[in-house]
């Protein structure tokens, strides 16, 4: 049997700048079996998406946190609708995570329609993580000639939410980030006019403001276009993407008198490395995509220098996101992208039967693997987790005054309360720096709130307070004996995605003043008013 020469649009184009045709050949059996194994790996891929989607949807709508920082995602997407700044100094009030403000931006935008909630959030990270599925599998085939290529490597990046905590349709800035460093890849790879170029720069840049790791993704890539065919368009491109970055930069630094670029970009660097950091990054990278991983390496030997060096962007973006002390499985989203991409264009080869065969048979196994080893129940919140959360945010509103709940300040806004507690971790990020003024603002704040008693209440996950409480707590508030939701099972009302924590786990009231037993009633759900 023999295949129609294909548009140049449509064909492989592994070592050229341009796709070049594929010429009329008559396929043995063997390529028949190229065809069936891509097929194949293209099925698997199409069934993990449903089953992401399926677990996605049914949390969609869940009103309480599903990974620990979300909570602070809430928090910065209402101050933003309330008109408050996103990037002050630290405060123990509110603290900001350490990440540029597109992501907060467009969720901020979703919750004007829908309202103040978790579903604003994760709609922006479900329908961003859709997208990048799709514009993965789009470069993909766009590259190759092959549409089972495509969606067998959007299928084995979409299976990698089942090794990485299901993070993909979590709040936070992860799956944005990713699509618009896809998009911005596809653009640059495929721009041949102004228009496009102008495009390429935009996403990159956009790719940058939602986490600042993106513009290593943007100088390597352009870098690449540069030393290519197309210098006046990565003219264009670099200067699209320098304004927008420089205009935003400029605009929020002097806005925030500096904090932004104190957030954004000193406090990580300021924090130490960690060591074993460096070799977990390989150990990570095998054990989640081993497999698939093997069909990337067959796909980098032929890939267009600009998939590369975008590729090779992503890769060092995570490594070096990893080694720094506080790093966790989300920041290896994208190397994990790169992977998926290499290995779609391995699968895809139209050239050498057998290399698309066994990276086809490569990304079957992988997704196949990946898929085999989740249960999808263990993902969703049950009505259990939900009845539990409804029962102490009624008792939040009931007990009333300025509660302090660090560990999951997003939980006051839920019960309508004003957020009166920065989020433990993001405070911790800025107590383990080495801004001088940024500590002791924090400090000094946290004192004197604590020292005047200006939380009625003051919730923690754990028996130890949050680093930045201390000496100052034990001095001027005492610790109920009675632990919160005593009678609630241990495992409901807790995060399900990201590092598992802990739910309100006890109540620390000002010396000499409230009831403990009755607080501990009220916030129980048993009690009807404050004592």
């Amino acid at each position: 049997m023999s295949i129609r020469s294909r548009p140049a649009t449509q064909l492989n184009s592994w070592d050229a700048s341009e796709p070049g045709p594929v010429p009329h050949i008559r396929h043995p059996w063997y390529w028949s079996v190229q065809h069936a194994v891509r097929l194949a790996a293209a099925l698997a891929g199409l069934a993990v998406i449903i089953t992401y989607l399926v677990i996605a949807l049914s949390r969609l709508t869940y009103p309480f946190t599903v990974e620990w920082l979300e909570s602070n995602s809430l928090v910065e997407v209402h101050r933003i609708l309330s008109g408050q700044p996103l990037y002050p100094a630290p405060t123990a009030g509110y603290v900001p995570d350490g990440y540029p403000p597109l992501y907060f931006a467009m969720s901020a935008a979703a919750a004007s329609v829908l309202g103040v909630s978790y579903l604003p959030l994760r709609l922006v990270s479900l329908l961003s993580s859709l997208a990048c599925f799709a514009l993965l599998g789009r470069l993909v085939q766009r590259e190759t000639g092959s549409a089972a290529a495509g969606t067998a490597a959007a299928g084995v990046f979409a299976a990698l939410y089942f090794a990485t905590y299901t993070w993909f349709d979590v709040g936070r800035v992860d799956s944005l980030f990713l699509t618009l460093s896809i998009g911005g890849l596809y653009a640059a790879r495929w721009m041949r006019r102004t228009s496009g170029a102008i495009a390429a720069g935009a996403l990159l840049a956009a790719a940058a403001l939602t986490k600042q790791t993106g513009i290593a993704e943007g100088v390597l890539v352009l870098a690449a276009l540069a030393a290519g065919p197309r210098r006046r368009l990565t003219g264009v491109a670099a200067l699209t993407a320098v304004t927008v970055l420089g205009i935003s930069t400029l605009v929020l630094g002097l806005s925030s008198g500096g904090w932004y670029v104190y957030y954004v970009f000193e406090l990580m660097s300021q924090h130490p490395l960690n060591h074993s950091g460096f070799g977990g990054f390989w150990t990570h990278i095998l054990a989640a995509m081993g497999i698939a991983a093997c069909a990337a390496l067959i796909g980098a030997r032929r890939a267009p220098l600009v998939l590369l060096a975008g590729c090779g962007a992503l890769a060092i973006g995570s490594y070096a996101t990893l080694v720094h002390s506080g790093g966790d499985v989300n920041d290896l989203l994208p190397a994990y992208l790169a992977a998926a991409l290499l290995a779609g264009l391995a699968m895809g080869d139209q050239r050498t039967w057998w290399v698309a065969a066994v990276s086809g048979l490569l990304v079957l196994a992988q997704s196949a693997w990946l898929l085999s080893g989740f249960h999808p129940a263990q993902a969703i919140p049950t009505g259990a987790d939900r009845a539990a959360g409804e029962r102490f945010t009624a008792g939040l509103r009931a007990l009333g005054g300025t509660v302090a709940i660090p560990g999951d300040p997003g939980l006051s806004l839920l019960a309508g309360m004003a957020p009166a507690a920065a989020h433990e971790d993001a405070a911790y990020d800025v107590l383990r720096g080495s801004g001088l003024s940024a500590i002791t603002g924090f400090t000094r704040s946290a004192e004197h709130a604590i020292a005047t008693y200006q939380y009625s209440a003051i919730i923690l996950d754990s028996q130890t307070p949050p680093q930045g409480y201390e000496p100052w707590l034990s001095l001027y508030y005492r610790e109920c004996p009675q632990p919160l939701l005593a009678g609630v099972p241990a495992a409901e009302f807790r995060p399900l995605a990201g590092v598992i924590t802990s739910r309100p786990f006890s109540v620390w009231l000002p010396k000499g003043r409230g009831s403990c037993p009755a607080t501990v009633k009220i916030l129980d759900g048993s009690g009807k008013e404050a004592p």
